[in-house]
């Protein structure tokens, strides 16, 4: 996470916004003291970063911030208000809370960077505000005592070690293989700073008090990837919290892993029953990763992994913990997104959100619409009856004209777009359709070989002609 840092310091990328909002009345100056004295018992808050002479950043001690209030006009000054704040890698607090007037309704705001802190992190802040804002209310003011203990759990991890090729080829087996496709787009992207996002709400009152929601809303998604690409095999990369002990759930921290899945999705599969599925790979990989394995290392070491870039393709991450009764919620966080990332979290008491985010230059904002209504409408269904059949889902059109590569399909009229939007004339290109594809580049300097490779699937051979 640090390199991460590093690698994107100014930006919003790693940083989590994340905003309760109630319109309950609440008195704000309770609400900033619960909320202070939340920071001082979080040793998370105070942590600072700052740059590494020769590049790289470093963790620095610091004060927790104090506590900001806003007053905004309406519901567009806050937006902005929102849009324009993030964390500098200066030394100073790497999270922060502000209190926000509007409309009458109070919102409680939360900065964190996720060096320090992950969504269960901050909401395990968030709810420790309002278990003070509560006592004080009733004049029994809480003391003060630490939540967890960062040092204690640093004791307690295990060193990194090499993940296991033979078990981690259960969530591997088929990425690579020419004809098959894992991901929405046909390649990946550089990490991106302003990704494309779009957010639609579902009703959730039916299902929210059942415990297995979280796992058939995964899996859901995951269905919807392999069903659209028609295939019935989906790779996704799952978010799963690696916490299991009561050191660890109290203690808020970064504890989180993208796992990479494999799940199959027979005809007639159901919700219920993919979920069942899915927790038991998760029950078997969270473990490993907690001891020490980093599944990601495989993108290097492994034939799937090198040949197409990545072992997944959409990142799905339900977030069922950060409903807080009476408050809605709003998140604004995605990562370095180099393909697409789907997230299900509670956004009132009755309903939730699915927000899509996808990278700008392999989506353009008609097409991450269309993949967010459709996932949207898949969720409304399943969840609704999980124990029955998922409904049908569209898969896209296939072009009668396409090429396997390892790892998806490319097609004429694609390679030469992507090469057209890198610079390259009609007649500077040369496409080879038999295996290996391979696309020359005739009169180029193998100084252009970069520009070309950056827009084409990495199954693609590409060399100067």
């Amino acid at each position: 996470m640090l390199r991460l840092t590093a690698q994107h310091p100014q930006g919003r990328t790693l940083v989590i916004d994340a905003a309760w909002r109630t319109a309950a009345p609440v008195e704000t100056a309770d609400l900033v003291r619960a909320a202070q004295e939340a920071l001082l018992e979080t040793e998370a808050a105070a942590i600072g970063a700052e740059p590494v002479p020769g590049g790289g950043v470093r963790l620095v001690p610091t004060a927790p911030a104090p506590v900001a209030v806003h007053d905004v006009a309406d519901e567009d000054d806050l937006r902005r208000w929102r849009v324009s704040g993030t964390l500098a890698l200066d030394g100073s607090p790497l999270v922060r809370v502000a209190i926000v007037r509007c409309a009458g309704d109070h919102v409680l705001r939360v900065l964190a960077h996720h060096a320090v802190l992950d969504g269960y992190g901050v909401t395990h802040i968030v709810r420790r505000i309002l278990e003070r804002l509560e006592a004080l209310g009733a004049g029994r003011p809480l003391p003060l005592s630490r939540l967890g203990d960062l040092a204690a759990l640093t004791a307690a991890s295990a060193p990194l070690r090499d993940p296991d090729p033979t078990f981690w080829a259960a969530a591997t087996e088929g990425v690579g293989r020419p004809g098959h496709e894992i991901a929405l787009a046909e390649r990946t992207g550089a990490p991106a700073e302003s990704p494309l996002q779009y957010r639609l709400r579902i009703p959730a009152a039916a299902f929210r008090a059942r415990r297995s929601w979280p796992a058939e809303a995964a899996a859901t998604v995951a269905a919807y990837v392999a069903r659209y690409l028609g295939t019935e095999v989906a790779h996704v990369g799952v978010t799963a919290a690696l916490r299991s002990t009561d050191l660890e759930r109290a203690t808020p921290t970064y504890l989180v892993a993208v796992v990479p899945t494999r799940l199959h999705v027979p005809d007639g599969a159901t919700p219920a029953s993919l979920a069942a599925d899915l927790k038991s790979w998760l029950g078997a990989a969270v473990p490993r990763i907690a001891a020490g394995e980093r599944p990601e290392q495989l993108l290097a070491s492994t034939p799937a992994g090198w040949r197409t870039g990545r072992l997944y393709g959409p990142v799905v991450n339900v977030v069922p913990f950060a409903g807080v009764a009476g408050w809605s919620l709003d998140i604004v966080a995605w990562g370095p997104v180099s393909d697409s990332l789907i997230t299900v979290h509670p956004g009132s008491d009755d309903d939730l959100l699915v927000v899509g985010v996808f990278h700008p230059e392999l989506y353009d904002a008609d097409g991450a619409a269309a993949q967010v209504e459709a996932i949207a409408a898949l969720l409304s269904a399943a969840l609704a009856d999980p124990a029955a059949s998922l409904p049908p889902i569209a898969a896209k059109p296939v072009a009668p004209d396409r090429v396997p590569i390892p790892g998806g399909w490319v097609t004429p009229a694609g390679l030469r777009a992507a090469l057209r939007s890198a610079g390259f004339a009609a007649e500077q290109v040369n496409l080879r359709l038999e295996t290996p594809v391979t696309v020359e580049l005739i009169g180029a300097g193998p100084e252009r070989l970069p520009q070309a490779r950056a827009v084409l699937p990495p199954g693609v051979r590409v060399r100067c002609g």
